[in-house]
């Protein structure tokens, strides 16, 4: 049986598609490698690197779980908006 992962995004969490510990450890050490390797960058330009990255890894869109897990970061502080910056872009801590 799969673990799953306990997001700090509660409503995240009771999706009925569910969100298994090894996914979004996948995810989540796409969006932490793409951040430091890129640097800042839009919630879609990173979305769109990681579904490149992933895409091969998963049936079906990957946008759901980079939804998922990018919220969770920024809700446990590894990643977060640059204040004031237009568009939007996200850094890591």
């Amino acid at each position: 049986m799969e673990e799953d992962v306990t997001t700090l995004r509660p409503a995240l969490a009771t999706q009925d598609w569910g969100l298994d510990k090894a996914t979004y450890e996948i995810v989540r050490n796409s969006i932490l490698k793409n951040l430091f390797v890129y640097g800042a960058m839009t919630s879609e330009q990173l979305g769109s690197l990681v579904e490149g990255h992933l895409k091969h890894k998963f049936a079906g869109s990957l946008w759901r779980y980079y939804a998922a897990v990018e919220q969770d970061l920024e809700a446990r502080g590894e990643i977060h908006p640059i204040p004031d910056s237009t568009p939007q872009k996200i850094t890591l801590m």
